[in-house]
């Protein structure tokens, strides 16, 4: 009897704890999945940018001479765009237009240019200009329809008319390397227009192409991101697709429930994430407690039992052996109460970190849609009206270059900082991703509280933010958007987006309220 209950609460005693473990571990795995793949966007949304502001800047020139390709690109390193190769500007030709394609980019500097066309097809793609990061190869000249992988994402930027990404390929420039030394690589490719006036449509003129290595490109921020808790890697387009980028940090766990997958889509192409988990992500949510209970309570049951024994022999004895078990017993239960409370504790901040920005403390994405898809649905039954103040902050991506991401971070945090001190206790601020943060205001019975609060977010934002005795400067582009009956938290997320894009258009630090569309 004294062994079957013994081993009863043990059992359940093991059970309960090692579930509070498991949700834990979920739940944080979680977290670093989501994490991981925000980061992943925005490297490549980050080249993305670069990439099109270069293509705009060359279809600008009415003759691209070659020191002004050379000028154009200057800002871009390899530091500033890890993995990155270099940056080529690339133009089409056919086979009876080579000749003329030479000579006409001869004349704009590039002197030593020879177009060295892949033979069987009708269709070039020739490097005339070409900034090398690494000098590894003499790229100018090269047909790139040699490659199918560059020369499909050619094809689809200039018919998708918008930045494309190849899938992987070795590049040219690496079959000099030793094998251990070669990555699987991909390329992005920028078309580039020229205007022609109002009356006549953009001339295509060519690609803005930079050659980027997967592993160098994503390592160094899967690792950071990751804290040596996870193993990550990054496919093409499935979980068995070619491997892009992959970190391995720690020793990997076995577990198929906490492995987690996401979906990216980049430059006209879907990347697959996986993420592991390794030992250090389970030692960080007390995974050994569960054996520690089983170990104890096990032990507990067996000391029981051997009580008993004795007692049959001796009462007096027994009595004593039965004192020492009882205390033991309570001292059992307290340390399970212990760790019952630890576990609840773990629950809660694991609950606040699955609704709260970890970089500045305030609501995240998923808290201002629970908050405001419950703001609706109570103004339909109040008759008041609630108000949704979207912003982006202007000059942010200069000081992140400039002065780096600890710098960013610092900023971010003081914004958010000045946006709670901005509106009233009951209204939600919260951080949308990047820098892109949104205020709800509830109770509204005019658009003039929104307007004002507006106006007083555009002044705190503005003020200079001290980074270590270098003041920053960044302002705020709002878009304001203002319930109507019927509307979804969807409909006035993407109306207060679309003022603040408009807002931004309009020349930036101030505010648009939108026209209600929904």
């Amino acid at each position: 009897m004294v062994l079957a209950t013994g081993g009863l609460v043990t059992a359940t005693a093991f059970t309960t704890v090692e579930r509070g473990e498991r949700l834990a571990a979920n739940q944080l795995m979680d977290r670093y999945a989501d994490e991981l793949s925000a980061a992943i966007s925005d490297r490549t949304a980050r080249y993305a940018e670069a990439l099109n502001d270069l293509a705009a800047a060359v279809g600008a020139q009415s003759d691209l001479r070659k020191d002004d390709f050379t000028r154009i690109t200057a800002g871009l390193t390899t530091t500033r765009m890890p993995g990155s190769a270099g940056i080529s500007f690339v133009v089409p030709a056919t086979p009876s237009q080579i000749p003329a394609v030479q000579r006409h980019w001869r004349a704009l500097g590039a002197t030593d240019l020879t177009l060295r066309p892949a033979a069987g097809t009708s269709r070039h793609a020739f490097v005339v200009y070409e900034r090398s990061f690494d000098a590894l190869a003499d790229v100018p000249g090269i047909d790139l329809t040699q490659s199918p992988q560059p020369a499909e994402a050619l094809l689809r930027a200039w018919q998708g008319h918008t930045l494309a990404v190849s899938t992987t390929f070795q590049l040219l420039r690496d079959q000099r390397l030793a094998e251990q030394r070669r990555q699987p690589s991909f390329v992005f490719a920028a078309p580039v227009y020229a205007a022609q006036g109002l009356a006549l449509p953009d001339r295509f003129h060519g690609w803005v192409v930079m050659p980027v290595r997967g592993q160098d490109f994503l390592s160094r921020t899967l690792l950071d991101r990751g804290q040596g808790a996870v193993q990550v890697s990054v496919t093409e387009g499935r979980t068995d697709g070619t491997v892009l980028t992959a970190v391995r940090p720690g020793r990997r766990v076995d577990d198929a429930s906490l492995v987690r997958h996401r979906t990216l889509f980049v430059g006209q192409r879907r990347w697959q994430m996986t993420a592991w988990p390794t030992t250090d992500l389970l030692a960080a949510t007390d995974r050994g407690m569960s054996r520690l209970t089983l170990a104890a309570g096990t032990a507990l049951t067996l000391m029981l039992g051997a009580v008993t024994g004795v007692l049959a022999g001796s009462r007096s004895h027994a009595l004593h052996q039965v004192d020492q078990a009882t205390t033991a017993l309570r001292r059992d239960i307290a340390r399970r109460e212990h760790v019952e409370a630890q576990l609840r504790e773990r629950e809660q901040q694991l609950h606040h970190l699955a609704f709260h920005d970890p970089l500045t403390g305030i609501a995240n994405r998923a808290l201002l849609y629970d908050r405001l898809t419950h703001a609706l649905l109570t103004q339909s039954r109040s008759g008041h009206r609630i108000a949704l103040l979207y912003i982006d902050l202007d000059g942010f991506k200069a000081v992140n270059d400039q002065l780096g991401h600890h710098a960013g971070d610092t900023v971010l945090r003081a914004v958010a900082d000045r946006l709670c001190a901005s509106v009233r206790a009951a209204d939600t601020v919260a951080r949308l991703g990047g820098d892109e943060f949104a205020i709800l205001l509830e109770g509204c019975t005019t658009t003039d509280a929104a307007r004002v609060t507006a106006e007083r977010v555009i002044a705190e934002v503005r003020a200079p933010i001290d980074l270590a005795g270098t003041p920053a400067h960044v302002s705020a582009s709002i878009g304001i958007a203002v319930s109507h009956p019927g509307d979804t938290a969807d409909d006035l997320v993407r109306v207060a987006d679309a003022a603040m894009y408009s807002a931004k258009d309009a020349g930036k630090n101030r505010y648009v309220e939108a026209a209600h569309s929904v």
